[in-house]
């Protein structure tokens, strides 16, 4: 028996997403995770796994379940002797699911032609190539298999039935196509991000354009949803106790992210899992009904995503 069960989970947003930094860094109050080296979007694994051990406790899993899949923290008393205070502490048991960073997949901008395409990039394919290839090289059951190279500027790589015409305008920026070979590329792209997914999650691979690793840095850090948000204070107005102004970045909807989530031997005995493949059957059905709510501002609706786990040829 393996001792270790991998899983690549995908998040597609359905509603606008704030996994905060909790700072300001400069025009925006209140801006996203991004990556310090590329500038691209991401989630902590930290926040990532915290709200699925939240979900878990509002689906009512046992507590023995929950602690074996996520750990707990623990705490030890140590009595120095009459007169003195006790010294209280802190650890923690580590669970046996390990969850590495949300990543940026494809990206919702708008276009002239399609109303909104995604967009990713042969660095962002490169990426999940190697990534899955780290965790388990059967997770991906894809031709693209190979590094691919960067795009010459202003070309993209598109679907050759998706009836797009040159120049296919992104944002402010045009781009040109040719009906060539390259374009193989992006069916295979188009299939693999399709297939990781999953059918329910209404991606279009007719719709996924492929472009220049810097085009996409760029669309990525100056395409997101930037709203300015106020306090009301008891009397609903804005002085007195309200006007607090700020502003608040957030990813918009059909955005998709991507991890892995690495399913180890349980660590604690006697709470129920007994082997690495009853972890991996904990976390599918904790993931069953293909919803998650994570980042802030749950309760004016953002954060929730469609959520999907992918096993390759394991199963």
């Amino acid at each position: 028996m393996a001792h270790t069960v991998a899983r690549i989970i995908t998040l597609q947003a359905l509603t606008f997403l704030h996994p905060g930094t909790g700072q300001s860094t400069g025009v925006v109050d209140l801006p996203i995770q991004r990556e310090v080296y590329s500038g691209h979007p991401m989630y902590a694994s930290s926040g990532f796994k915290g709200c699925l051990r939240d979900k878990a406790e509002q689906k009512e899993l046992d507590q023995n379940i929950i602690t074996a899949l996520f750990g707990k923290d623990t705490e030890k008393n140590n009595n120095k002797g009459s007169g003195e205070e006790s010294n209280e502490q802190q650890g923690s048991i580590a669970g046996a699911l390990a969850i590495t960073d949300g990543r940026i997949l494809a990206f919702p901008v708008r276009s002239l032609q399609q109303v909104f395409v995604w967009v990713t990039c042969p660095m962002v394919l490169n990426r999940l190539l190697r990534d899955a290839g780290f965790v388990d090289k059967k997770l991906l059951t894809t031709d693209l298999q190979t590094p691919v190279n960067n795009l010459p500027g202003n070309t993209v790589w598109v679907d050759s039935a998706a009836r797009f015409s040159s120049p296919l305008v992104l944002e402010e920026l045009a781009f040109t196509f040719q009906q060539n070979d390259k374009n193989e590329i992006q069916k295979q792209a188009a299939a693999l991000i399709k297939e990781l997914t999953g059918t329910a999650t209404g991606f279009d691979p007719k719709r996924l354009v492929v472009i220049p690793d810097q085009d996409f840095t760029y669309l990525v850090e100056h395409a997101t949803q930037v709203s300015a948000r106020i306090k009301l204070n008891e009397q609903k107005t804005t002085t007195g106790g309200g006007g607090n102004l700020w502003y608040e970045e957030t990813l918009p909807p059909e955005t998709i992210l991507y991890g892995f989530v690495l399913c180890h031997k349980p660590r604690m005995k006697d709470l129920g899992i007994q082997n690495v493949v009853e972890v991996a059957e904990q976390l599918e059905k904790l993931c069953a009904d293909h919803y998650l709510q994570i980042g802030g501002n749950e309760t004016v609706g953002q954060g929730w995503c469609h959520v999907n786990l992918f096993a390759g040829e394991e199963q």
